[in-house]
């Protein structure tokens, strides 16, 4: 399978890049780096440039998009510029191309507001994605856009899309270091685990959320076990993690 990987250079795509590379033919695209046959740099907010990469690689089985601007207060212009139009001209690229999906990574702050109410990490009911979004942000609000993009491309033009709204993947995997974090953290292994089951799952739309197996998690993952056969093995507040 021929899949790009937009956000290459970032964390979530370097880890991926790593894990698949010997099993798929892979393709990355960032801002930065050394163009090479297999390696673009591109500003995707630009359609022209967005383009021209999509039809020199001519054909594609999937795209995972990680690209975007990552932070939680980014100003509106960038969110505007880097998660909005960019994320369409993907989509678009990705249906000229042929690709059979996109896995778009949406954010656990698409229902941020209800983190908010009730932070008792013993008593609280698992957010699901059936639950209305409440971003608080313009980040948040831009992956509720994505998820809809999502949707819309597989209604109108039959492209299938898997959005994860992904947890707390940190540089050093080890979730101890911060226990407030410790219920949203996604472990490496269980955000490779998820990537590689979207890429394959007979799913023509679906929204889930990526966390690891840990005891007071904030979101329910069950459609992500039920759809994707997704079976997270690790557990922030398990001696027995990583």
């Amino acid at each position: 399978m021929r899949i790009l990987i937009t956000g290459s250079e970032g964390l979530i795509g370097k880890i991926l890049f790593r894990a698949l590379a010997s099993d798929y033919e892979l393709f990355t695209l960032d801002v930065r780096g050394v163009k090479s046959p297999t390696h673009f740099v591109c500003d995707l907010s630009c359609w022209e440039e967005a383009e021209k990469v999509f039809r020199e690689i001519n054909y594609l089985d999937a795209v995972i998009h990680l690209a975007a601007d990552p932070r939680p207060g980014a100003p509106w212009d960038s969110i505007l510029k880097n998660n909005i139009i960019a994320t369409r001209n993907v989509y678009e690229g990705a249906r000229m191309a042929g690709a059979k999906r996109v896995i778009y990574t949406s954010s656990n702050r698409v229902t941020e507001g209800y983190v908010n109410d009730n932070n008792n990490a013993e008593t609280a009911k698992p957010i699901s994605v059936d639950d209305p979004m409440r971003p608080i942000s313009y980040y948040g609000a831009s992956k509720v856009f994505g998820e809809a993009l999502g949707r819309m491309f597989w209604e109108a033009y039959g492209l299938k899309s898997i959005c994860i709204r992904i947890g707390n993947v940190r540089h050093d995997d080890d979730p101890t270091k911060n226990q407030k974090l410790a219920r949203k953290w996604l472990s490496h292994r269980d955000l490779v685990d998820l990537f590689r089951k979207s890429i394959t799952a007979p799913v023509s739309f679906g929204v889930y959320y990526g966390v690891s197996a840990n005891q007071h998690r904030l979101w329910d993952i069950q459609n992500a076990k039920r759809d994707l056969g997704y079976e997270p093995k690790d557990d922030a507040y398990s001696k027995k993690h990583g």
